[in-house]
């Protein structure tokens, strides 16, 4: 029940107009087959009765009257009904999604690393509004089937009590194959959702507009089809013969009940000939009991299976909620001035659910005025580093100390305002060229400013020519989005994002290899430009090409997990140790 209660919270608190219109129609299109028996029965009668004595009783065009304002009704219940649901889903769409997306931002980190919570949240912001009103629907259309039964069944209950009770009986079975083919289907589509996100996957790999150079390269089109044909009939199998197999089941269980509408039907013909019952209310019962056999066996079955799966899904709901939420996730950072020091101390760290250790007692000491290079090979724990300074896992064994403080002591929307980061994988957002830089700083999305600090970024940076050439300047729109938006190179994209880590007025500036796909060349000039502008400024660099590594003072070579060696370019080249020889073997790559 608290299941039920659930559905009905949702949709009467985002959309109570259309929940109380839909509720009231249901009920009043069940009450229509009982009230239908009532008239047809009297027009009927009456029609018969006209017949014998040659005049028109004038009753009868009331009959008519309401006959066809019923079945008028009836008619028009599916508009009213796909209406009314539209409506609710656009304003379930626009307030709950939303709720899901807000708790979603607020949750742990580890949750988006983890597949199975992933799978779960990929399930529950799947078109909620779908799930959510479908479910409350098929909640009233079994409201207004059980109205209608209850009403039925009592009119034959008088004509013969134990033919009620065989109808009533009749529907067990087709309840209980419902019940069972709702949870089957929903655990088809959990047993299918990872599946299906790799369909999504594939499905970017082969249309999106940022793969097209490769797809044309490497002609992997059709390697990439067919796994994702692969996949998608796996997913579709699993879930077709789960669907087929209860859907033949839940058909057996009609059966049941149309042969108990038959037996019925033959009792209320003996009453007929025996004159216990008139024409018009056995002409009545028996179109009122053959609409409810198709009702019970193709309409309340599915209802059934719809709202079993609906339960399933609001379980997922309350497990979802019931994750971990990082306090002041939301909250706009903190900003704070210079940072003196980060030091690790003695840090251990495993993710979540394993036990490998990622970071094996690690410990340096940062100066805030120096800039640092963090190297080493993949999985050596470089930007695990970087995950556990920005605060998005807490679970490490050790300290680690920002101006002396221990990092666990800082709220995250302080953590927030320590650090300007630029990663790999940055983001490109299609705004202006101006709102792309901007939202590096958060007082300049939410206060009015002038573009003092966006030039002069744009200007350090090197982007005068770039601006110059795009026809709106600054308040060109960028990507494909817009109708005059204009999409920017590899390297163009990442000075962009660069540039949006400047505005920043956080005192740490870390950059995990946004850069990499820029040419060596361009890529140390890139970086001997933000060593220059940041030269004040903390600065925290991961990078795979040693060789941009030479403007910071100190350099920290990772490896498995431990602090290998630091030191600045030269004293590493000296010592002849780990550094040098992977410096050594990239310089190679050029000669």
């Amino acid at each position: 029940m608290k299941n039920f209660s659930e559905y009905i919270h949702i949709v009467n608190k985002y959309s109570p107009k259309e929940s109380a219109l839909i509720t009231i129609i249901y009920i009043l299109s069940g009450f229509c087959p009982i009230v239908t028996i009532i008239f047809v029965t009297d027009f009927i009668n009456l029609a018969l009765q006209s017949a014998s004595a040659g005049s028109i009783n004038s009753k009868i065009y009331f009959d008519v009257t309401a006959i066809i304002l019923l079945y008028g009704y009836e008619l028009m219940l599916p508009a009213f009904q796909k209406l009314l649901s539209e409506k609710a889903k656009i304003n379930i769409r626009q307030n709950y999604k939303g709720l899901l997306l807000e708790k979603c931002s607020k949750l742990e980190y580890h949750y988006l690393e983890n597949a199975e919570s992933w799978n779960l949240i990929s399930r529950i912001l799947d078109k909620p509004e779908n799930t959510v009103v479908d479910n409350y629907i098929a909640m009233n259309q079994v409201l207004a089937t059980f109205i209608s039964i209850t009403g039925i069944i009592s009119i034959i209950f008088v004509q013969a009590w134990w033919a009620a009770i065989i109808i009533v009986l009749s529907c067990v079975p087709l309840f209980y194959f419902s019940i069972k083919s709702g949870k089957a289907n929903y655990k088809a589509k959990i047993d299918s959702s990872e599946l299906e996100r790799k369909c999504e996957y594939y499905s970017e790999i082969l249309t999106d507009r940022e793969n097209v150079e490769e797809r044309s390269i490497f002609g992997f089109k059709e390697k990439i089809n067919t796994e994702y044909r692969r996949v998608y009939n796996e997913a579709f199998r699993i879930k077709t013969i789960t669907r087929f197999k209860w859907f033949i089941k839940t058909k057996l269980g009609g059966v049941f009940t149309s042969i108990a509408a038959l037996i019925i039907i033959v009792v209320l013909l003996e009453h007929l000939i025996t004159g216990s019952i008139s024409m018009g209310m056995f002409i009545s019962l028996v179109n009122a009991i053959l609409s409810l056999t198709g009702n019970l066996s193709w309409g309340l079955s599915f209802q059934i299976d719809t709202i079993t799966s609906g339960m399933e899904y609001i379980k997922d709901i309350q497990n979802f909620m019931s994750y971990e939420e990082r306090l002041y996730a939301l909250e706009l950072p903190v900003l704070h001035g210079k940072i003196t020091s980060i030091e690790f101390i003695n840090v251990n760290f495993s993710y979540p659910g394993t036990d490998n250790l990622i970071l094996k007692n690690v410990s340096f000491l940062l100066d805030g005025r120096k800039q640092y290079a963090l190297v080493g090979p993949n999985g050596a724990g470089k930007t695990t580093i970087i995950k556990l300074l920005t605060g998005l896992y807490t679970n490490y064994e050790g300290e680690i100390l920002i101006n002396g403080k221990e990092l666990r002591e800082y709220s995250f929307n302080e953590i927030k305002g320590f650090f300007s980061a630029v990663y790999q994988d940055f983001s490109k957002h299609e705004f202006t060229f101006k709102e792309n830089i901007a939202i590096g700083n958060i007082e300049m999305i939410n206060n009015s400013y002038d573009d003092e600090d966006i030039n002069k970024a744009i200007s350090q940076i090197e982007l005068e020519k770039l601006v110059e050439s795009l026809p709106y300047g600054i308040d060109t729109n960028l990507g494909k989005i817009h109708k005059d938006g204009i999409d920017l190179s590899g390297g163009e994209w990442q000075r962009v994002a660069l540039a949006r880590a400047i505005v920043s007025k956080a005192p740490v500036r870390i950059l995990d290899e946004p850069t990499a796909s820029l040419d060596p060349v361009n890529e140390n000039k890139i970086y001997e430009l933000f060593s220059k502008i940041s030269h004040d400024i903390m600065t925290i660099l991961i990078s795979h090409r040693l060789a941009s590594t030479k403007i910071a003072d100190e350099i920290l070579v990772f490896n498995e997990g431990a602090l290998v060696e630091k030191g600045d370019f030269e004293s590493l080249m000296n010592l002849k140790g780990c550094y040098y020889q992977m410096f050594e073997q990239q310089r190679s790559w050029y000669q």
